[in-house]
């Protein structure tokens, strides 16, 4: 590698270690930051699409990935009173454990990448004597919030969000729409169950309380929404929050934002994992072309002068918000719009005799 930059990276999530990895493997110095790298301790599900595995398959990762994954063929969208609504194929999507991913990507670090467990305040001393600075700190990214004009704090959307495991095997793989509320259900690799729920703000502090609140909302519609809960622990429940950022240009001077950092959505599309990967491999991608441009042009030699790595860095930065701007606010965008029709209240019975009319008739055609 004739030009290695210098790289901080604040962030040990599926982008930050993905970017870490592919830069590494170019060759460049890479520091890694983050204050746990910690792996998520109730491994819920992810869905990655074929583009998001590509980015796997480049990591080396995803034979290993595919072992630890469920891979339904097709899912039901359904009412609260169990009408199937929609058919949805998976289309050769992985449903795979948070956890078991973040687990592989720590195990797939080169050594030559620096790791420093600490916390950050301030991000000035991190641009200090790098090249390159990349926020992949999520969600509330002290990155964005420090550099980005305004301060944009993400925005709260009134929903509360629990998602767990149980041991047992799924009744159904769907997703149901009631009044207000949503609630999925999702193989585990081997024999297990991932739900997710959806309903108005409530949070105690209690995971037991909030999973007793979630039995009470939507408990009584359907038997395969009260065996999921009646299996249902405390112990393996997340309890939180929707947040999205709206949005904004991801590049400003050599900082650049990956993944939730730049575009958090909600999750009822399910691609916050699949951008993050996708985000990652097109930075890397746009470096690795400019790097090559500059050596072309006899940028090269042992470490880069200043002004050469600052045309680098910000040529390269350029090219990658312009390639990932569009699709991943795209995703944001229909991502917001999806959750609005699946939590609906007031308007839940014209929602349901719509989508039974427009997307049954499709999948009759289909068929």
């Amino acid at each position: 590698m004739p030009m290695p930059l210098r790289i901080r990276i604040l962030g040990a999530g599926v982008s930050g270690l993905t970017a870490s990895i592919l830069l590494a493997a170019d060759g460049h110095r890479v520091e890694l930051i983050d204050e746990y790298f910690a792996v998520p301790a109730v491994g819920t599900a992810l869905a990655l699409v074929p583009p998001a595995q590509s980015v796997l398959a480049r990591l080396g990762v995803l034979e290993r990935v595919r072992t630890i994954s469920a891979a339904p063929e097709v899912g039901t969208l359904r009412a609260a009173d169990g009408q199937v609504l929609a058919t949805v194929p998976a289309g050769d999507a992985l449903l795979t454990s948070r956890s078991e991913l973040v687990r592989i990507l720590l195990d797939a670090l080169p050594a030559s990448v620096t790791t420093s467990r600490r916390r950050v305040e301030d991000i000035r001393p991190l641009r200090a004597g790098a090249d390159l600075l990349i926020g992949a700190d999520g969600v509330h990214s002290l990155v964005r919030r420090s550099g980005w004009p305004r301060r944009p704090s993400a925005r709260s959307h009134g929903v509360t969000v629990l998602r767990g495991t149980t041991p047992l095997a799924p009744p159904e793989v769907s997703e149901t729409w009631g009044r207000g509320w949503l609630f999925g259900i999702t193989p585990l690799a081997g024999t297990g169950t991932n739900w997710f729920a959806c309903l108005p703000e409530h949070r105690t502090g209690s995971r037991r309380e909030d999973l007793a609140h979630l039995r009470r909302t939507v408990g009584g519609h359907r038997a395969e929404i009260d065996a999921v809960l009646e299996a249902a622990a405390p112990q393996r429940t997340l309890v939180h929050g929707i947040h999205t950022v709206g949005g904004i240009w991801p590049v400003r001077q050599n900082v650049v934002l990956l993944g939730d950092a730049a575009h958090a959505m909600a999750p009822n599309l399910g691609h916050g994992a699949n951008t993050a990967l996708q985000d990652a491999q097109s930075l890397v991608q746009a470096i690795r072309e400019q790097c090559g441009r500059s050596e072309r042009r006899g940028e090269q030699g042992r470490g880069i002068p200043p002004d050469a790595a600052s045309a680098v860095v910000s040529r390269s930065l350029r090219r990658y918000a312009a390639r990932r701007v569009l699709p991943d606010q795209g995703w944001r965008l229909a991502s917001e719009a999806m959750m609005r029709v699946a939590m609906t209240s007031s308007a839940a019975g014209w929602r349901d005799r719509v989508l039974s009319t427009t997307l049954g008739r499709i999948g009759q055609r289909a068929g």
